[in-house]
């Protein structure tokens, strides 16, 4: 061996370096971390080919029940640890937030980010706190008056227009796609939009695209560098979705209100960013750095995106249980003829009378779990999960499926029980332990105080006006499908005006 390092080549002696360095390298990071086990997985590509893109979740929650709690799955050189138990689950999200509060910004996140300009996928910085802190103020400004609920009734009172002129089965999903499209968009931009607005239309339709081309990601993120030699279909069409949206949509939009803003007179969720940049800027923050056009737009894409896909699939979920269940169906409904009757929407003043409408609710989303792996955290620094040390850079996510169906902490697990965030006067309980749609820690979802009672205002004055079931000898499918964002499968109700 030594004869042919001596008397070979140059390149041949940098290639044995090479291996011998990568060697040591390995065995360095055997002894100084401890991964959690996981599946075995072949070499170099480790378990890729294993990997079910529209279940996953659900697959490592199986993994979890014969390695343990928190597992290492392992994509190439990627090493993703994957939290299933709720206690595993708060030491990451709560205990030692600040370890986890970073996010692994690959090619393909960096590419409609603007670079990690945005707050859901950047990581954890000076300036992400200063986002985060602005467009929290921003919404809470937002939620002062009774601007939620204006946009939500409106919403809901153009719908029902149309939904009353129906008079056979017919998929939901359009009705509750315009609903929190219209809410959304008037939320962020202001505005009248009828149901057959091709603005509203427009971003749904985009949106859509994006979740079924997106998938888990582009080969590009699990690649280290094959960005620079190679672009695949996947961020092609990432490259035209964010110049459509971002640099045409959004970007027009952030001009219009520019131009008509009064910082006396806040219309939508643009101005209060607009408002909290000026304050910034008397304050001395170096707005041209931190706080551009760009940061804006991603805040915007953040708060319109995200409030999407998560309040619709919802929605389409606690409507399929509740065609599944009339039952409970029967017992919301009574509760909001009492509480409210039927001569005005619900307002948001209802809700704490409306507990078990929200329990309901609650537990849809329990079931559904429609963001189930949640967004990816990554470590900032050397750090414990589990008793498991892991390097700075290893990305983990919490699987909020597995927490939502651990028959240790749920009681009938696979059962629909409302009851159970309920106390014994009936009303609005402590959130159960696992219950954790929302996240927790640094990283909870943003809008979480905005979403709640807009779902709330939505399911309540759906279930007020209508009686919904399926045509007879139908019966619910409860599949779901998707993968990073999951949905059931479309189905065709009937409803009912109630009079």
């Amino acid at each position: 061996m030594l004869g042919f390092i001596v008397s070979g080549s140059v390149t041949s002696t940098c290639l044995v370096g090479l291996v011998v360095g990568l060697l040591a390298y390995w065995m360095v990071q055997k002894w100084k971390y401890k991964y959690p086990p996981g599946p075995p997985g072949l070499p170099l590509i480790g378990n890729a080919l294993q990997i079910n893109q529209n279940g996953f979740h659900k697959q490592a929650f199986e993994w979890s029940k014969k390695y343990g709690p928190v597992i290492t799955v392992r994509t190439g050189p990627i090493s993703m640890v994957v939290v299933n138990t709720i206690d595993t689950a708060l030491e990451v999200l709560v205990k030692k937030s600040t370890d986890f509060a970073g996010r692994m910004l690959t090619p393909s996140l960096d590419l409609f980010t603007y670079g990690g300009k945005d707050i859901v996928f950047s990581t954890y910085n000076s300036t992400w706190k200063l986002h985060r802190k602005i467009a929290t103020q921003a919404l809470r400004h937002y939620m002062k008056g009774d601007a939620l609920q204006l946009r939500v009734h409106d919403a809901m009172e153009t719908a029902f227009v149309e939904m009353d002129k129906v008079k056979e089965e017919f998929d939901p999903s359009e009705y509750l796609n315009y609903i929190v499209g219209n809410i959304l968009t008037g939320l962020c931009f202001g505005g009248k939009y009828t149901f057959q607005d091709k603005e509203v239309h427009y971003m749904l339709e985009k949106e859509d695209i994006f979740l079924q081309r997106f998938g888990i990601g582009a080969i590009e993120d699990f690649v280290p560098g094959l960005r620079y030699v190679y672009k695949s279909d996947i961020t092609k069409f990432l490259e035209e979705f964010t110049k459509e949206v971002f640099d045409l949509y959004f970007s027009k939009k952030l001009k219009e209100a520019e131009e008509t803003f009064d910082k006396d007179n806040v219309r939508h969720f643009t101005d209060t960013l607009l408002l909290a940049r000026k304050e910034a800027e008397e304050e001395g923050v170096d707005v041209k750095s931190v706080f551009t056009d760009e940061h804006l737009l991603q805040t915007l894409g953040d708060i319109f995106f995200a409030g999407i896909d998560t309040t619709r699939y919802t929605l389409k979920g606690a409507i399929l249980h509740m065609v599944a269940f009339p039952d409970i169906q029967e017992k919301v409904q009574e509760e909001i003829d009492r509480v409210v009757g039927k001569d005005r929407l619900p307002g948001i003043d209802d809700r704490p009378n409306l507990s078990y409408t929200e329990a309901v609710l609650h537990e849809s989303m329990r079931l559904s779990t429609v963001v189930p792996l949640g967004v990816q955290h990554m470590t900032i620094c050397d750090t414990e999960v589990g008793g498991y040390r892991i390097p700075k850079g290893t990305a983990v996510n919490i699987n909020h499926y597995a927490l939502h169906n651990d028959p240790d902490a749920w009681e009938e697990v696979e059962r629909f029980i409302p009851e159970r965030y309920l106390d014994e006067n009936g009303k609005l309980g402590p959130k159960p332990k696992n219950w954790l749609p929302f996240s927790a820690g640094k990283r909870v979802c943003l809008g979480e105080f905005v979403a709640k009672p807009e779902l709330h205002l939505i399911f309540a004055s759906l279930m007020q006006r209508y009686k919904w079931k399926m045509m007879s000898g139908k019966c619910p499918n409860m599949e779901q499908t998707g993968s990073f964002a999951v949905e059931y499968l479309p189905y065709k109700v009937i409803v009912e005006k109630r009079t």
